[in-house]
């Protein structure tokens, strides 16, 4: 009798020991730590041998991590850019599993998936899909030949968190899952909301720290010009933080400096008193004028 031989077969593989207690996540760095990518078994009624999964570690290096599997399970390869969260990185074998970090993009996926993971939802897990090889034995997992991408899904077949638990539960009712899968499309729609707001304010402050810097180049620029101090009036300070060119800048600062030289010869030496003093506009316009 002929030995069947081995296939090689496409795998969407809810992990059932996808997360680590020692989970770590650094937001200013946009990093997660310690993300198990693979265990010894899985929901899906297979298993992995260690040999696989040594072999298999190199293989998760840069991989893709989306948010959702593709929309047609048949083609996971084409995937929408808008989905993507970040990368793998250091993947490794440990302590029998499969783990690595994720290098998170600046994006609304990539904060919407770091918003899911410091939420802790239980609804919410990883899954990764991989080019497999069974044996004799199909719940065997003999060899993964490629990494597809590793994917953040709603109700995985997996533990109820991002970090392991040893539940022993049974599994939910069909009408309690409808129940929890409202639940966490309502917090996602807040989770986005707050994104929102959280990017505009993030924009409104990059606009008035722009400003800010830029006024304090402009006055370095015109203390390095030398300018009188009725040159500097207030219009020509918002005409020179209309243009966030330095040339341009120059050139008008040169172009007054100038003007300055021919006036300055007309100024009085004293003012007579008044009830109000005039403007640094109006006796800019005076000396070029030639009326003070």
């Amino acid at each position: 009798m002929t030995e069947a031989s081995p296939t090689v077969q496409p795998l969407t593989e809810h992990v059932s020991d996808w997360r680590a207690e020692n989970v770590c996540v650094d937001f200013d760095r946009r990093l997660v730590t310690n993300v198990v990518l693979s265990g010894g078994s899985s929901r899906n009624g297979h298993r992995y041998s260690e040999e696989a999964l040594r072999q298999a570690a190199p293989l998760y290096a840069r991989k893709p991590v989306f948010l959702d599997h593709a929309p047609q399970p048949a083609r996971p390869f084409d995937r929408s850019t808008r989905d993507l969260v970040g990368s793998v990185l250091n993947p490794r074998f440990e302590d029998g599993r499969l783990r690595g970090d994720i290098q998170v993009l600046d994006t609304e996926a990539g904060r919407t998936f770091l918003a899911l993971i410091d939420a802790n939802h239980p609804a919410v897990g990883m899954s990764h899909v991989v080019l497999a090889q069974r044996g004799g034995d199909p719940q065997l997992v003999e060899r993964i030949h490629d990494v597809v991408s590793v994917d953040a899904v709603v109700f995985p077949a997996t533990t109820s968190s991002f970090r392991e638990t040893t539940s022993t539960d049974p599994p939910a009712s069909w009408e309690a899952l409808v129940e929890q899968y409202d639940a966490a499309m309502s917090e996602l729609s807040q989770v986005r909301q707050q994104l929102a707001e959280a990017v505009a304010e993030r924009d409104q402050l990059r606009e008035q720290h722009r400003h800010t810097m830029l006024r304090d180049q402009i006055d370095r620029e015109l203390h390095a010009a030398g300018l009188p101090e009725f040159a500097v009036t207030p219009a020509f300070r918002e005409q020179l933080e209309q243009f966030d060119d330095a040339a341009a800048r120059q050139r008008l600062i040169a172009e007054r400096a100038e003007l300055a030289r021919r006036c300055r010869p007309n100024q009085p030496a004293s003012q007579p008193r008044g009830d109000s003093a005039p403007t640094s506009d109006e006796v800019f316009l005076r000396v070029l004028r030639g009326r003070v």
